[in-house]
């Protein structure tokens, strides 16, 4: 059974993420309301804050920019719960 509370927009957006003051690059493949999943080959503990800024991929402008918990993470990547959104 599904348990999500929002709709999953599958992309393929260039994304940058800043733990302990280390910046890391990856492609976002999906993103709802309040998380993402993020390919990237940084392996980052699970309930670790991170700062997420996310690319549009027609352009290279900003799309935005938050913080997330990680609740993920495999080898292909990690999922993220949006800290705050501008809906909260």
């Amino acid at each position: 059974m599904e348990k999500r509370k929002f709709a999953r927009l599958a992309m393929h957006s260039d994304t940058n993420i800043k733990f302990n003051n280390t910046m890391y690059s990856g492609t976002v493949r999906d993103l709802s309301m309040k998380g993402a999943f993020v390919t990237t080959d940084v392996l980052i503990p699970v309930n670790e804050t991170v700062e997420v800024t996310i690319y549009t991929s027609s352009t290279p402008n900003m799309l935005c920019d938050l913080q997330a918990k990680v609740i993920r993470s495999t080898e292909y990547g990690i999922g993220l719960e949006f800290e705050k959104t501008v809906l909260d």
